[in-house]
């Protein structure tokens, strides 16, 4: 083509189209750009952790509620040293105004995947619906924050199943504050909004009496009684001595105590006897005065008889009577108020049942003694328990070992009762401090005899009359309790409703 045509074309009045630049995008507005890239990002990984986090949360939440409602035991985390799901579950830290505190948070995630799901075109439910996430979240976090410090400062066990819904609520506010989908003003009264609830709820829980931990029993007629219910079905007639008839429960009846102790007596009585041959070689008069002494003692003799068989018992379970000399007891044998604790001393909840009871004791004083009869966790000694956890596995050891301090000395035996429960020692620990209380030699010929076994045994055979089930159990003349007993309050509002009244 020659330069006259090039010149013809440029002339063109058409020529503008196809040599001007091409026009500039147009922009959209900065809001609505804001608003659409928040979506994109929502609806992809952001949208995606959320939804998981809140349902994880919301399923392990589920679980617990249901747990907590059914009085189920929780799988697989029922009375270790560190996991114990019970412990939590059942402590004042577990409730906000009698609910489970499984309740609000399912509530929390139900709210945050209810908002997730939905979708509004306009920006301002867009706005709406992402503060409402973001509250949500972050109430979420600031409570997962609370409670995993009470498990860890405060009640130093843990719960699996609350973990895994407190780390979904410390993932779903991290993942929030991390995609930032309001401004940093809104984001700022969010904050100050879930910082609010979260004190009210920190405050609820602190004003809350502490809950119940124990279930209460009532047993309104002997055992023989229960046989002989009248076919008329009223209790309250001629019938009602039937439940006036207490059933002994004896103690084993051979054991190294009573044994030595009869052999001690029967060489005192020998040598009285030597005494008085010689006596009336050398002086008939000095025997003369012998005899009249030992007949004006002979009414001592005769009391001491009477006491023993007028010995002071505890009466447990609508009707069963136990001999408080013939079992292992803490305090006064003669005390005014007696009854009798089953326990473990590898059992966490029994641990702080013990505290309780400790601050009763000094509450009472010398008006109360405490029947501490052991039912080891371990299924070597105990054939109700199925399966043996690590936590039990010297349960039985331990149980005999204070069995036998208890029949070698009972002075020593609460010393030793306490030192077990409040340093939990493992078994070579606990027999060496038990041979620096009482004689080595005698202590391993009781530890390695059948009667602290033939104890535990009995001890066994109490609990199934009791209904088996949880410990620790505290037997009173007509109610027990299944459960650890938190607080010395508690403790002493139990033994004042069901023993001193």
């Amino acid at each position: 083509m020659s330069t006259a045509n090039l010149r013809d074309i440029s002339t063109h009045p058409l020529s503008n189209v196809w040599l001007q630049k091409p026009l500039p995008r147009t922009k959209l507005p900065t809001r609505q750009r804001t608003t659409s890239e928040s979506r994109d990002s929502v609806s992809t990984r952001v949208w995606w952790t959320m939804m998981a986090c809140s349902v994880v949360a919301i399923a392990s939440s589920t679980y617990l509620a249901w747990a907590s409602f059914t009085s189920s035991a929780v799988a697989g985390c029922n009375g270790g040293s560190v996991f114990d799901c019970d412990h939590v579950l059942h402590s004042r830290w577990s409730s906000v105004l009698s609910l489970p505190v499984s309740i609000p948070a399912i509530a929390t995630h139900a709210l945050v995947i209810g908002l997730l799901l939905t979708r509004p075109s306009r920006h301002l439910m867009q706005t709406l619906r992402w503060t409402l996430i973001g509250f949500a979240s972050l109430t979420a976090g600031g409570a997962a924050i609370w409670f995993i410090g009470l498990q860890v400062f405060a009640l130093q066990h843990l719960c699996p199943y609350c973990l895994v819904a407190h780390a979904g609520g410390l993932v779903l506010a991290g993942v929030y504050l991390w995609a930032r989908p309001v401004s940093g003003r809104a984001l700022a009264s969010i904050s100050i909004a879930s910082a609010l609830s979260l004190a009210t709820l920190i405050t609820i829980q602190l004003m809350s009496e502490e809950p119940e931990t124990y279930e209460v029993t009532h047993y309104p007629a002997t055992p023989a009684a229960i046989h002989a219910v009248p076919q008329s079905g009223n209790l309250e007639s001629e019938d009602a001595n039937l439940f006036e008839a207490p059933v002994l429960f004896e103690a084993p009846t051979q054991s190294p105590l009573d044994t030595s102790m009869n052999l001690e007596k029967t060489i005192r009585q020998s040598g009285r006897e030597v005494s008085q041959v010689l006596t009336a070689l050398v002086s008939p008069a000095l025997l003369l005065h012998a005899q009249v002494g030992g007949s004006n003692a002979q009414p001592r003799e005769d009391n001491a008889t009477s006491q023993a068989e007028n010995q002071k018992t505890a009466r447990v379970l609508g009707g069963i009577q136990l001999n408080s000399r013939d079992w292992p007891t803490i305090g006064n044998p003669d005390a005014e108020y007696i009854f009798v604790e089953l326990f473990d001393y590898t059992c966490p909840h029994c641990q702080r049942t013990h505290k309780s009871l400790e601050g009763a004791r000094q509450r009472f004083g010398d008006r109360l003694a405490v029947m501490t009869l052991p039912v080891p966790l371990d299924s070597r000694c105990n054939p109700t328990v199925r399966t043996t956890q690590a936590a039990h596995a010297e349960a039985c050891q331990l149980a005999k070992l204070a069995i036998a301090v208890w029949l070698l000395d009972r002075e020593k035996f609460s010393e030793f009762h306490n030192y077990l429960f409040e340093s939990t020692p493992n078994y070579n620990q606990a027999i060496a401090h038990a041979r620096s209380l009482v004689d080595q030699s005698q202590l391993d010929q009781v530890v390695a005899g059948p009667t602290p076994g033939e104890f535990i045994s009995k001890h066994v055979s109490l609990y199934q009359k009791a209904g088996g089930g949880t410990i620790p159990k505290l037997l009173f003349p007509s109610t027990s309790t299944a459960g650890a007993v938190e607080s010395s309050e508690a403790m002493v509002r139990l033994i004042e409703q069901h023993l001193a009244r």
